[in-house]
C-alpha cells in the first residue's frame, strides 16, 4: 500500500494494467491448461481451438507495452515534480520533498518494468506453447498422409 502512496499519479494505471495483466494469464493458463489435453487433431475443428487459444494474447502484448510507458511517464512527472522544487526554492530547498519526487519516479519505473517482464515471461510460453502445439498437430497430419 506505501508504493500505491509514493508511487504518485501514474501508480494507478499501472495497478490497472496489472491486475488487467494477471487477469489475463490467469484465464489463459486456464484455457491452455483445458484445451492441450486433447491433441489438436482430435478436434472437429481445429481453427477454432486455435483461436480460442490465440485469444487475450495480443491483450498481454499491449499490456507488455503499456507498462513501462506508463512507468516513465511516472519517472517523468516524478523528476519534473524535483526540479520545480529546485526552481521554486533555490535559497532554501527542503532534500525530503525533493526525494519523493525520485522516489516516485523510481518507483513507478520498477513496477512498470516488472509488470512488463512479468507479462513478457507468460506471453512467451503461451506463444511457445501455442507453437508446440501446432507443431505436434502439422507432424501428425504429416503422418497421416504418408499411412495412406
Amino acid at each position: 500500500m506505501q508504493l500505491l502512496k509514493d508511487g504518485g499519479v501514474f501508480i494507478w494505471p499501472l495497478f490497472v494494467v496489472s491486475i488487467i495483466g494477471a487477469a489475463i494469464i490467469a484465464e489463459r493458463l486456464h484455457v491452455f491448461y483445458k484445451v492441450t489435453k486433447k491433441p489438436l487433431i482430435e478436434y472437429e475443428v481445429p481453427t477454432e481451438i486455435l483461436m480460442q487459444l490465440r485469444t487475450r494474447l495480443t491483450g498481454l502484448q499491449t499490456v507488455i507495452t503499456i507498462a513501462p510507458m506508463l512507468g516513465l511517464l511516472g519517472t517523468v512527472t516524478g523528476l519534473m515534480r524535483c526540479f520545480s522544487l529546485l526552481g521554486d526554492q533555490v535559497g532554501g530547498y527542503r532534500p525530503q520533498e525533493i526525494s519523493l519526487g525520485i522516489s516516485e519516479a523510481l518507483i513507478t519505473t520498477a513496477i512498470g518494468l516488472i509488470i512488463a517482464v512479468v507479462a513478457t515471461i507468460f506471453y512467451n510460453f503461451f506463444v511457445a506453447r501455442l507453437e508446440t502445439y501446432v507443431q505436434v498437430y502439422n507432424s501428425a497430419l504429416e503422418q497421416g498422409v504418408h499411412d495412406d
